[in-house]
């Protein structure tokens, strides 16, 4: 196989542009690094455009690796460089087709996202629904890309088995699950907002997560069944929207998981 020394080659230039949130839109490509998501990616049925490797990481990796066939490339370090994201790279840097899985069949514990616009917390969120049973993920208008390489990367492989879906209108979103039977939750600091610990988690039930700063909007909170809060001692203000998330993914679990 031959190795690639030239920042100049087109399939590294293209994959190096994939920082840019046009780039990966207009080519419905995105990119990720490390040899786990490389075999999420494979395991989920992903589809890899191309995996660049460096001589030390293919060494490392070479069976697992050499599975990528004709589109596994060997880059020098200097090359590699010019791809990375990472402070501390691994060696292997993936090009993926853009990928959304199904959601699961008990399609009755969803979380709808209004603005959660940091890249860290929409991954941490991904990877929290993913391990606590959540079948899907309504994103809004002003939530982090999903192929955000910062949110791929929290999200540790969770984008190949959550469920996503946007909607330009979270509100409308809202009006049909509830049609469907779901009751729907805001996370809100209301003066009658529901201690979480005392709703009902059986059943068709959803939450929503606002944005970090401003929290749901009016619109949406208004579409919604009514609202829960997190009991806390007196002082802080609110929660990190991945620890909140978290915190109400888990209360919910603790019932439906048993």
């Amino acid at each position: 196989m031959e190795l690639i020394t030239s920042k100049s080659n087109g399939a590294v230039v293209a994959a190096a542009k994939l920082s840019d949130k046009k780039h990966r839109e207009r080519t419905r490509t995105f990119a990720f690094e490390g040899i786990k998501l490389f075999r999420e990616a494979r395991a989920a049925g992903a589809e890899l455009v191309s995996v660049f490797a460096t001589e030390s990481a293919y060494e490392k990796y070479r069976e697992e690796l050499d599975g990528a066939g004709d589109v596994l490339h060997i880059v020098s370090d200097a090359v590699y460089g010019k791809l990375s994201f990472e402070s501390a790279p691994q060696g292997v840097f993936c090009v993926c087709a853009y990928f959304t899985p199904k959601a699961r069949e008990e399609h009755g514990f969803v979380l709808l996202l209004d603005g959660v616009a940091d890249p860290g917390n929409f991954g941490a969120v991904m990877r929290s629904a993913d391990a606590f049973g959540v079948d899907k993920i309504y994103t809004g208008a002003g939530c982090a890309d999903r192929y955000n390489p910062k949110t791929v990367r929290a999200c540790m492989g969770s984008l190949f088995r959550v469920a996503l879906c946007h909607t330009e209108s979270l509100a409308d979103e809202i009006a049909r699950l509830r049609a469907e039977g779901f009751r729907i939750y805001a996370t809100a600091l209301d003066t009658d907002s529901y201690d979480i610990r005392d709703v009902d988690m059986v059943g068709k039930i959803g939450f929503v997560i606002g944005n970090e700063g401003h929290g749901v909007s009016r619109e949406t909170l208004d579409a919604c069944t009514g609202s829960v809060i997190i009991p806390m001692r007196e002082g802080p203000e609110s929660l990190n929207a991945a620890v909140a998330s978290g915190v109400v993914m888990w209360e919910a679990a603790r019932v439906r998981l048993k």
